[in-house]
């Protein structure tokens, strides 16, 4: 293994403006004390500015790649990358989030340590201030491990993340043998594509001693304000992606578990994803009825939010709900 050559690894990162955050995270990628790779970046029809300044930083490295496409959307973008990419390894990483230095090294040797197809670590966040900041309690890993597709999956549900793309890196014929692709033109695309590529990985390894990704949170994201333009919308992207991975999750996991963990989240989208105007817009009649798929399971306080989630577009989220069960 010693005088084999070092795979190449591709990360992926679609560009939509952000400026200020995206000069340290390309510099994050190209600072890695790994140094065989390649970042292909996808302008998802960036303004002039962002496309002049990637065209310099191009130039100052060839191991970046620049592809230009109509604005489509990140999953769009994604498939872009993947599809142009010659690495043995994929890599996604948002175009505002910083990378430690050491992640691909310590990534790749684990990788082929373990002889395993995909790796996950955890993220923490950045701040408003630029801080970095745990994300709260994760898998108590003491060291490295291979761990199963259910301990994988179980990561998801246990702590709502390991989720997103950056969370993992994965051989690329995980992808080209199974036609893996991102959900387009959707939002929480994410909750299908990830389970999808942990499902069909033959072995995974956790890779321990993290947050070795830091994801930047803001408060007045583009996403964000896509969510609550078109709440209706929104709620079929999420109802859409919750049918999918249950599907996924049924292969590994009991029925009644994977429904309640499914009815817990939805108060937990409700409370965390739509301001509390929009809340307040769309709540305006009282629903009286409730589910009886894991209600004795609430606690009081997610019960009083479900009865106060009473709007058409609310109902909507609910019937919907009922359907997955009835599936």
């Amino acid at each position: 293994m010693k005088n084999e050559p070092e795979p190449l690894v591709s990360v992926i990162m679609p560009v939509y403006n952000q400026l200020d955050f995206l000069d340290p995270a390309i510099k994050s990628i190209l600072r890695q004390s790994y140094s065989n790779l390649e970042l292909i970046i996808v302008d998802d029809g960036s303004n002039l500015e962002t496309k002049k300044f990637l065209s310099q930083v191009a130039a100052s490295d060839q191991r970046i790649k620049i592809f230009h496409q109509v604005n489509a959307g990140q999953s769009v973008a994604r498939n872009n990358g993947l599809s142009r990419a010659k690495g043995t390894y994929i890599y996604f990483m948002d175009s505002d989030d910083l990378v430690d230095t050491d992640l691909f090294k310590q990534s790749i040797r684990l990788l082929r340590q373990s002889q395993a197809d995909l790796i996950i670590f955890d993220i923490g966040e950045l701040n408003e201030k630029n801080e970095r900041v745990l994300m709260g309690d994760g898998p108590n890993y003491q060291r490295s491990k291979l761990i199963s597709t259910e301990e994988a999956l179980s990561l998801i549900i246990r702590y709502s993340r390991f989720v997103a793309p950056f969370n993992y890196f994965a051989r690329k014929d995980i992808y080209t043998e199974n036609q893996i692709t991102f959900p387009e033109n959707m939002i929480f695309e994410d909750q299908i594509s990830t389970p999808t590529v942990y499902s069909h990985a033959g072995k995974i390894v956790f890779l321990a001693g993290g947050p070795f990704y830091w994801y930047r949170r803001r408060g007045n994201s583009a996403t964000g304000e896509k969510w609550t333009k078109n709440l209706k919308q929104t709620i079929t992207d999420l109802f859409f992606a919750l049918d999918k991975e249950r599907q996924i999750y049924l292969n590994f996991f009991n029925e009644k578990y994977i429904d309640n963990w499914h009815f817990h989240r939805m108060i937990r989208f409700y409370n965390f994803y739509f301001p509390f105007n929009i809340r307040k817009e769309f709540s305006k009649k009282m629903k009286d009825d409730i589910v009886s798929i894991g209600i004795n399971s609430l606690t009081r306080r997610e019960k009083m939010t479900y009865r106060a989630a009473s709007s058409s577009y609310i109902n909507y989220f609910y019937r919907n709900f009922r359907k997955i069960k009835d599936m």
